[in-house]
């Protein structure tokens, strides 16, 4: 094949998201003998099957999942390139941004993010879901979300980071906790049942750490979310985890209080990510530096925090 056009990468790209034929004539119009033709002659030019059926869904090949990142990057700069001169206008704007966070930041990092978007672009709506961090990639390369933010690194070449703010974290326990001091050895920690939040929230970094010091907790129970963390630990011996700003709202409403985890270097980095472009997107440029300028306080307080470190090392 020695030609190509913008309807057959949309074929790709479609039939890549969505594991199907069906859906993807669908969603571009067009007979399903359209879209098995152009897939055949898309595997001519690039010698290889792209996709195999498993089931009722077609999973891509691993040269299907080396060029959709790059052909996503493409068809998205060539439609921002076509809908015309940017006139964004944050005043009047009527557009939709759709973010990813997970629960600990919807509780807390929400707010200021909505206050200084309802103050600055008083139409834009925020579409805000819970993160799941197994599936926000492919989210942010299908423009199903704009951006995401998370303390997992998604280490992708089409995915940018930018750090946003550092977090640390502590344990949580009952206030009557029986064993458990404000600093516990690891002993005493190992030796108690612990409540594990589930790792499609983003915050893994306990656990990578305790796996890295080959410390066995008992995990008798996995949860979804922080948020549920007080009712379950309120009145039991049952001890968990949690960044250091939840525990310090949580702790101020719930019988529970915080203590110092046994395990060192428990800092991590809280994280814009969103998708690298070819052509910068107005609207883009404008809600990333909102984001930004809405995180620079909790930015400045982790400066300090690293200082006072530093300091004491």
């Amino acid at each position: 094949m020695s030609t190509y056009d913008l309807g057959m990468l949309r074929v790709f790209i479609l039939v890549y998201e969505t594991g199907s034929v069906t859906s993807a004539s669908e969603q571009l119009f067009i007979s399903q003998p359209s879209v098995s033709y152009t897939l055949r002659k898309l595997r001519q030019h690039f010698a290889d099957p792209l996709f195999q059926r498993r089931g009722n869904q077609l999973k891509p090949t691993a040269v299907a999942q080396s060029l959709y990142p790059k052909l996503r990057r493409l068809v998205g700069s060539l439609d921002d390139v076509m809908s015309g001169p940017s006139n964004f206008d944050p005043s009047t704007s009527t557009l939709r941004f759709r973010l990813r966070m997970t629960d600990v930041g919807v509780s807390g990092l929400l707010p200021p993010i909505l206050h200084a978007t309802r103050t600055r672009a008083p139409h834009v709506t925020l579409d805000v879901e819970i993160l799941d961090v197994n599936a926000v990639t492919s989210e942010l390369r299908s423009g199903s979300a704009h951006a995401a933010i998370c303390t997992t690194p998604l280490i992708e070449d089409d995915i940018d980071r930018q750090v946003l703010f550092y977090e640390h974290y502590v344990g949580l326990c009952a206030t009557g906790h029986p064993r458990i001091s404000e600093a516990p050895t690891l002993e005493q920690y190992e030796n108690e049942e612990h409540v594990a939040v589930a790792p499609s929230t983003g915050h893994t970094r306990l656990d990578i750490r305790l796996r890295e010091m080959q410390v066995n907790r008992k995990v008798i129970a996995s949860i979804p979310t922080f948020s549920a963390l007080p009712h379950i630990l309120e009145g039991s011996d049952l001890i968990s985890y949690s960044p250091s700003s939840v525990a310090k709202r949580l702790t101020g409403r719930y019988a529970i209080r915080s203590f110092q985890l046994p395990v060192e270097h428990m800092r991590t980095e809280v994280a814009l990510h969103t998708l690298k472009r070819e052509i910068p997107s107005a609207p883009m440029t404008w809600f990333n530096n909102l984001l930004h300028e809405c995180m620079q306080s909790r930015n400045d307080e982790a400066l300090k925090l690293a200082e006072a470190d530093q300091r004491l090392a």
